[in-house]
């Protein structure tokens, strides 16, 4: 009845619920729109009112109409979506960019971010879609694109325009140049003597586009011919939309056949006198907004004077104008100019560039007459100055890379090349050179060496550094015969909390842990992470090899590393075991001191974590039993050397069993039988609690089913599950599966979680559970009132059971406190409907306690202690249990 009645008070709320809690109204208050759709049917079943400002439909039609958010994409961008929606797997997150069409014909473009999610109650797949109007982004960055487009023309055709050697190679330079950057199409057009254009410049693909095309000087006076237009008006063309040109003339019907939708024309002119027209072709319509065709203005002026420099017959106006390249060169160049004197020793700043003082902040009056190595500030000892006076010296060039200094004392990097001047006479009269400031790429090759020799998460050196740091402080004590000590330090519990909580809080706390680890060691000693759980510390010098003010050393460490910490609002403690080898004593090499560090660090786990130890050689035989121990267990699962024992769960009021937890033992063919406490935790750290979860699992089911065909119908079997377990992608379809192939009926199966597993991240673990709820599978927390629920938290989870730790049945009969707990639990689980079942029960005293408390079920020594299957036969035949 209680699930019937939870079932349909959950029916009330939207199936997609879920995909609104975290942030459907904040979605509303920063412009962006939300939908969900349901994925099998491509059907809308939520628009937030942000619909309609963006798509222009109200929300209830885009609800209503199942087609209308396909509609909406435009058609050139709806297989992208279709795709998509295809591939999409539940969990995975897209970000997407699309052009939509709103009812005036306007577009818009949008950025989808859009996640899948599965209902695992019903089966549904539900995709988010959050979309945020990037129409003035799109548009910044044309914008952007088309001005960058231009820049790289103007940058590319210098090179052109300072090695044309003639008007032809100039202009198809030129034009090659332009169309490489990005432009469909360029071509310079030169006023012949009988006022017609002559195409020039222009490639071979596009020949018979230009073919004979002559346009007469005074054609189009009315301004309907571009070229005629700019030629009059001695001002730039643009013809940006062909397609809505409906002129039959041969000219566009030629531009739409080869894609040509947008048309710029620039006067060429020098002085006075028209001298021709330079052409860009794009392939978008509305290519060219009025930055860009300022930046190709400049351009075309920039060939037009290059034109002139080439016509002029004079020796003077060629000089002049060459000279007039050269400076405007070196005015524009992204590189730092300099023209210096050639008298030693100062070499006497005489001119600077704009670049020099946008790279150094210097204005040129500041520069000029200065000695020019001003910008070494006091940074002399650098050897690319062997080479730069060695040049200077010798009137030669020379290249190196200095580290300079600007106006404000901040560091830049300069790719230096000189080179010498001379006179009429042959003499050295000037040093030009040329500055680049190439700190980016120096920043970069520091990025890489840190990114090579440090810890990416945490910052920390990585092993490969901590293996050279080490080797260093080793041949550092062995000169100073000083005591070095080294600690490995690994996380207690760490995999339980990245398991349950995600890595995102796992990498939030090996960030914490390694800042309290760097703030408790001294500026000389190495902290440094090798992966995962493990931080390596290097203690040269540590308590001058004094055993007893090391472990104090040691201790503090420990003491900082396992204070309290947050994590989503819940407060952990988390403990560290602690291996410590020292030199000269247990190795004198890296590789030494390390293994012999794991080994103590292991030693100090075996001892139940959070402690440290040193070594001992004593520890070697042990950690080679421990290395024997987990080979064998890996064997043991393929040696079928694993076997259940079960103990019974007798219910208080009629005195009969009603369930068995099942309860693994190790059959080792030497050891004999091995409780889990010896070997559990070993199958955790190294993942064999999987398959050997899974086959406890299996094994307990076929049992369960085995006894039930013998007449015990409703008898209910208990398994535990590990937090690890708990967080398996595949958990809810392995626990179908194995009941279905076992053909144990799902509500004769519980699912036993500790209560520190399931409370480590609770939105999470609500879903998991309640898919595994859906099976029909019972549900319950074990070990209640150890760890930290929250009471608010235990009322949403779909458990049937509590089940009483030991440690509070264990003094019931004894202590009031514990007396007290365990019915302030009792009372706690039947208020929630909960059965509750006291386990560790080993006393008359203790079972009459729980009864009179009321108590639904328990189990322990008292009834009968774990039995093999074989042995459990007996108590079938005694039903009635005194109690």
């Amino acid at each position: 009845m209680r699930l019937a009645s939870l079932l349909q008070s959950t029916s009330r709320e939207p199936a997609y619920g879920y995909l609104l809690d975290a942030d459907g109204d904040a979605l509303l208050q920063d412009g962006r729109v939300l939908w969900i759709m349901q994925l099998q049917q491509r059907r809308i079943l939520h628009a937030s009112i942000g619909v309609e400002e963006i798509y222009g439909h109200t929300k209830e039609r885009f609800v209503a109409d199942h087609s209308l958010w396909l509609e909406c994409i435009a058609p050139g961008d709806r297989q992208q979506l279709q795709t998509l929606l295809t591939t999409i797997g539940v969990g995975q997150s897209h970000t997407l960019s699309l052009r939509i069409n709103r009812p005036d014909g306007s577009p818009r473009w949008i950025e989808y971010q859009i996640k899948c999610l599965a209902d695992y109650a019903t089966g549904d797949m539900h995709v988010r879609f959050v979309g945020t109007d990037i129409t003035t982004r799109h548009h910044l960055e044309i914008a952007l694109a088309r001005s960058n487009r231009a820049l790289r023309a103007i940058t590319a055709c210098e090179d052109v325009i300072g090695h044309a050697a003639n008007e032809s190679t100039l202009l198809q330079g030129i034009c090659d140049v332009v169309t490489a950057t990005g432009y469909q199409l360029a071509w310079a057009g030169l006023i012949e003597s009988d006022g017609a254009i002559t195409p020039i410049g222009l490639t071979a693909k596009h020949q018979d586009y230009l073919d004979a095309m002559k346009v007469p000087l005074g054609a189009g006076g009315n301004g309907t011919i571009a070229i005629a237009t700019a030629l009059r008006t001695r001002r730039p063309a643009v013809a940006n939309y062909f397609a809505s040109d409906m002129s039959p003339t041969p000219w566009r019907l030629a531009a739409m056949r080869y894609g040509f939708h947008s048309k710029l024309v620039l006067p060429m002119a020098d002085q006075d006198t028209m001298l021709g027209v330079f052409n860009v072709y794009a392939s978008e319509p509305d290519a060219f907004d009025a930055q860009e065709v300022a930046l190709l203005v400049s351009l075309a002026q920039r060939v037009a004077m290059e034109l002139r420099a080439h016509r002029d017959r004079a020796g003077r106006q060629a000089a002049e104008a060459a000279l007039r390249l050269r400076e405007r060169a070196i005015e524009c160049s992204a590189n730092a100019i300099i023209i210096s004197s050639a008298r030693a020793p100062d070499f006497v700043i005489e001119y600077v560039n704009p670049a020099f003082e946008r790279i150094t902040g210097y204005s040129a009056a500041e520069a000029i007459g200065k000695n020019s190595n001003f910008l070494l500030g006091t940074d002399h000892d650098q050897p690319g100055l062997l080479e730069i006076r060695a040049a200077l010296s010798e009137r030669r060039e020379g290249k190196a890379v200095l580290r300079n200094y600007r106006k404000d004392g901040s560091l830049f990097w300069n790719d230096l090349h000189i080179a010498p001047v001379t006179g009429d006479d042959t003499r050295t009269t000037h040093f030009v050179a040329a500055m680049s400031d190439i700190t980016p790429m120096k920043q970069y090759e520091t990025t890489l060496h840190r990114m090579a020799n440090h810890d990416a998460l945490t910052g920390l050196p990585n092993r490969s550094l901590l293996e050279d740091r080490l080797e260093n402080a080793i041949n550092y004590s062995a000169r100073n015969e000083h005591s070095l000590w080294v600690v490995l330090v690994d996380l207690d519990r760490f995999k339980l909390i990245n398991d349950t909580m995600g890595h995102q809080a796992g990498d939030h706390l090996l960030k914490i842990i390694s800042d309290r680890l760097q703030s408790s060691v001294r500026e000389s000693d190495t902290v440094a992470r090798l992966g995962g759980d493990e931080f390596v510390l290097v203690l040269p010098e540590c308590a001058d090899g004094n055993a007893s003010s090391a472990a104090d050393v040691i201790q503090r460490i420990m003491d900082a590393v396992i204070q309290p910490l947050t994590i989503r609002g819940n407060e952990y403690v988390l403990g560290c075991s602690m291996g410590v080898a020292v030199y000269p004593n247990d190795g004198t090499d890296p590789a030494t001191l390390m293994a012999h560090a794991d080994v103590a660090m292991y030693r100090a786990k075996d001892n139940g974590g959070n402690s440290f130890q040193f070594y001992t050689p004593v520890m070697h035989d042990a950690a080679l039993k421990r290395l024997q121990l987990e080979y064998q267990l890996r064997r043991a699962i393929e040696l079928d050397e694993l076997t259940l024992h079960y103990q019974p769960q007798v219910d208080l009021r009629h005195g009969t069993i009603v369930g068995m937890e099942a309860l693994i033992r190790w059959n080792h063919p030497q050891m004999g039988l091995i409780t889990p406490g010896s070997f559990i935790g070993m199958a955790e750290e190294t993942g064999l609690i999987l398959p050997i979860g899974i086959w406890v699992l299996r094994t307990a089911c076929l049992q369960a089913k085995k006894w039930q065909d013998m007449g015990h119908d409703n008898l209910r079997i208990a398994v535990n599950l590990s937090a690890r377990q708990f967080v398996q992608t595949d958990l809810t379809e392995t626990i179908a599966d194995i009941l279905q192939q076992t053909g144990l009926p799902p509500h004769c199966l519980e699912i036993e979680l500790t209560e520190s597993s399931v409370m480590a991240d609770i939105e999470r673990h609500l879903l998991i559970l309640h898919a595994i709820k859906a099976l029909g599978v019972h549900l319950s927390v074990d070990d209640f009132g150890t760890g930290h629920s929250s009471l608010a938290y235990l009322k949403r989870f779909p458990i049937d059971t509590l089940k009483i730790d030991r440690s509070f049945v264990r003094d019931i009969a004894l202590h009031q406190d514990d007396a007290s707990i365990v019915a302030t639990i009792i009372a706690l689980g039947h208020n929630l409907h909960l059965q509750v079942i006291a386990e560790g029960v080993e006393t008359e005293n203790q079972m009459a306690v729980l009864r009179a408390q009321g108590c639904d079920q328990m189990q322990g020594y008292y009834f009968s202690k774990p039995l093999p299957a074989e042995q459990i036969e007996a108590l079938f035949l005694d039903q009635q249990i005194t109690v």
